[in-house]
């Protein structure tokens, strides 16, 4: 037999081993099936609280769903003001 032959029939073998441990455990007749592997949701009863929400968990002022610009919704910040123009220096007459 050869080495490839010989690792595809282990590999096979513990494939069905794997297979026949995890009926076995299905199909228990102790009462016990495939549901009990897990904690329900509702074991425990509630959580912890919480505690307070956070500042950033207050809705949002602007509701973006209604019809209209994204834009329209916030104030433009204010623009700055202008600069005076430069003055032009003049030259002196000597």
């Amino acid at each position: 037999m050869s080495n490839e032959a010989l690792a595809l029939g282990i590999t096979f073998l513990i494939h069905v081993i794997g297979a026949c441990v995890l009926l076995g455990l299905l199909l228990r007749s102790d009462g016990g099936g495939w549901r009990d592997w897990w904690p329900r949701d509702d074991d425990d009863g509630p959580g912890p609280d919480p505690g307070p929400p956070l500042p950033s968990a207050d809705p949002s002022g602007v509701r973006l769903r209604e019809p209209g610009r994204l834009s329209d919704a916030h104030r433009s910040p204010a623009r700055r003001p202008e600069h005076p123009p430069q003055r032009v220096p003049q030259r002196e007459r000597v």
